[in-house]
């Protein structure tokens, strides 16, 4: 019946050109039923591309394939593929297709992998998976099973999408019967083709009938039983090859590594070494971290998130017979440390704590002591290893900056000051100044006391201190003295400085040193002590003394005459020689008389006066009696006085009449003049009511 259907019009062949050089193998969907987790992460291997090589211990059937061959995908309804797929799953439930190799020719005993060339591959169920046999060939019949493996309609769907081979492995690889014939199959029962409803769509490509003859390709259809597809009666009456490339060799490929290490800490290395592997290629997974692959007999990964993870070693022979070694690298957590200065920036010789966190221990550089103080003497990076309950360790970084101390310097503008002056302190070497005692760093001051004053300067938030003393002297309690507060005229009076030690005084006085004040006046005394001055005053009145006057009711008396001698210019009057004022006396002798005239101001001022007593017997009683000019002495030796009780004019002449001098006696000369050097002889005083002899002897 079903040849029947074929030879009618229920067969269609469609070329398909299927490129060998793109025809890839992408490991990384693959779904293996591998027997371990190392067979399973075959998955993730990588082949680019296939592998063809046939060498004298490994050999790849049908790659490249045959350049005659022409690629076709046959499909069986109308229209085309509507009823399914001849070398896939169909409206007749074929179960599995196969295709027949003889290697007895070989000197390979193994099989290890099969690629296939799918095409048109679809399923709303991507984990449907299809098995992959061996069977044994002896007898040019599918005979015993011989191995299975599996793939997933996931991968062959993603796969065909990319035009690739899909491939399956077999981690043990198959050793073949002694004929080295044998048959590879993929079974689709676990596909299906509906009458109604979603279909599972697949198909292996081949070449175009009659490029294979006789056919080596059979088929089990829904009663179990194997049909080559030449088969007129029972099959397609198709002579060709499918694309199933099995790789065959003589001994199983090796894969082993080592590790550096299997436990670490995160962000280590571990190093692998593929020695003791067959030769050929080697491919390392290194599961999910940073670098998830790597090519060549070392490898290195760096893991830096703790887990567990599983590396897989694939290695590759010449043929692409591949053998997988896995193991697991646990990733301790590494713990995220801390370096927490108590305090980044301190001044010079001040203590610091350095303190570890995130970790159990710690091991600091610059042989600091976790959270031990101490006092860095220049601004140091300091670094910290920290170890956890788990071994890992992990590094921190401190840095402590430290700040000078800066020099500081008190200065004032003077050390040594007088009570009530300022002084002005200033502090240096930094840049800010606090002063002791309200002081303000530049602004002058009035210190009542010798004291000690502190500054604190400060720069880059460190502080120093110095210290400057200012001496403050007192000042003295001078006084000014004087030997009379009030004089008179003509008097002298002493001012004297105390309560000093020098003494200047004003308006050109001496201290201690009289002198006649001419007038009332103040004076000021600067007293001096240890360089220190202060000022008192005196005031001393001088009072103007009288002028007083002495006058006579006559000035030349004869003998036994009686005359009365008066002061003026004052309040009261005292004479010399027991005169009395206003009363009348008789001189006996001519004699000059002195009055002292003292005012209520206890001044006094004197005058004298030369009362002539004559015995009237010479010349002189030829001149009026009446006369205010008195000459004495007379006779005399060249030298006389000639005064007056009021202005007079008058001359000497000699006895010749020649004029000798002329002269006024007035107020200015106090009506008193005195001649000198007069050679001996008769001179005559005249004027207009006196004519007097005067006479000169040696």
């Amino acid at each position: 019946m079903k040849k029947y259907l074929l030879n009618l019009s229920l067969l269609f062949t469609f070329n398909f050109v299927f490129a060998q050089q793109i025809k890839q193998n992408n490991y990384t969907t693959q779904a293996t039923n591998f027997s371990s987790p190392a067979q399973a992460s075959y998955k993730s291997y990588v082949v680019n591309p296939v592998p063809t090589t046939t060498t004298s211990t490994c050999m790849s059937i049908n790659l490249p394939t045959p350049s005659a061959w022409t690629l076709s995908n046959y499909g069986t309804g109308t229209p085309i593929f509507s009823s399914g797929f001849v070398n896939g799953p169909n409206t007749y439930g074929d179960k599995e297709k196969a295709m027949y190799f003889d290697v007895s020719a070989s000197a390979n005993t193994m099989i290890t992998q099969v690629y296939v060339g799918f095409n048109h591959a679809y399923s709303a169920t991507p984990t449907k998976t299809l098995a992959i046999r061996i069977y044994d060939g002896t007898g040019g019949t599918v005979g015993a099973a011989l191995g299975t493996s599996t793939i997933t309609m996931a991968t062959i769907m993603s796969d065909v999408a990319a035009n690739r081979y899909s491939v399956v492995f077999f981690p043990t690889p198959i050793n073949l019967p002694v004929s080295k014939k044998f048959f590879a199959s993929v079974d689709v029962t676990g596909l299906q083709w509906p009458t109604i409803g979603t279909k599972d769509s697949l198909s292996i490509l081949s070449n175009t009938s009659p490029q294979t003859t006789p056919t080596p390709v059979w088929e089990r259809q829904t009663d179990n039983l194997w049909y080559n597809y030449a088969d007129a009666v029972n099959s397609w009456s198709l002579n060709i090859s499918l694309l199933i490339h099995p790789f065959l060799t003589q001994a199983p490929v090796v894969a082993t590594y080592t590790t550096s290490g299997s436990t670490i800490c995160s962000g280590q290395n571990v190093n692998y070494n593929s020695a003791g592997s067959t030769a050929g290629t080697y491919q390392w997974s290194f599961g999910a971290i940073a670098t998830p692959t790597a090519a060549g007999a070392t490898a290195a990964a760096t893991y830096s998130a703790a887990g567990t993870y599983t590396t897989l070693l694939i290695v590759s022979d010449a043929c692409g017979s591949l053998a997988g070694a896995q193991s697991t690298v646990t990733v301790k957590v590494k713990p995220t440390v801390t370096a927490s200065p108590s305090s980044t920036t301190i001044c010079n010789g001040t203590n610091v704590t350095l303190s570890g966190g995130g970790a159990s221990t710690y091991t600091w550089t610059g042989g600091v002591t976790n959270a031990v103080s101490f006092a860095p003497s220049s601004t140091t990076s300091y670094s910290v290893s920290g170890t956890a309950v788990n071994g890992c360790t992990n590094i921190a970084v401190a840095t402590v900056s430290v700040n000078p101390i800066p020099s500081v310097t008190a200065n004032a503008s003077t050390n040594v000051i007088c009570n009530g002056s300022n002084v002005t302190l200033t502090g240096g070497g930094a840049s800010t100044y606090s002063w002791s005692s309200s002081v303000t760093n530049g602004v002058a001051f009035f210190p009542t006391s010798t004291n000690t004053y502190t500054v604190i300067g400060s720069a880059n938030n460190c502080t120093n201190t110095a210290v400057v003393s200012v001496s403050v002297n007192p000042l003295p309690n001078v006084t000014a003295n004087t030997t009379a507060t009030t004089i008179c005229s003509g008097s002298n009076v002493t001012l004297t400085g105390g309560g000093a030690t020098t003494y200047t005084w004003t308006s050109g006085v001496t201290d201690g040193l009289s002198f006649s004040p001419i007038s009332s006046n103040t004076y000021t005394v600067s007293g001096t002590t240890n360089n220190c001055s202060s000022t008192a005053v005196v005031s001393v009145s001088v009072n103007t003394s009288p002028n007083v006057t002495a006058n006579a009711t006559a000035t030349l008396i004869c003998l036994s005459t009686g005359v009365t001698l008066t002061g003026a210019g004052a309040t009261s009057y005292t004479w010399t020689s027991g005169v009395s004022d206003g009363v009348a006396f008789t001189p006996t002798s001519t004699s000059i008389y002195s009055v002292t005239g003292s005012d209520l101001n206890g001044c006094s001022g004197t005058a004298t006066i030369q009362v002539d007593v004559s015995p009237c017997t010479s010349i002189q009683s030829l001149v009026s009696l009446n006369t205010n000019i008195v000459i004495f002495p007379n006779p005399n030796n060249g030298e006389f006085t000639i005064s007056s009780n009021k202005t007079e004019t008058v001359t000497i002449i000699n006895d010749l009449g020649q004029i000798i001098e002329n002269f006024e006696l007035n107020q200015s000369n106090n009506y008193s003049y005195k001649v000198t050097n007069l050679q001996s002889g008769i001179y005559f005083l005249v004027n207009q009511s006196l004519k007097q002899k005067i006479v000169v002897t040696h």
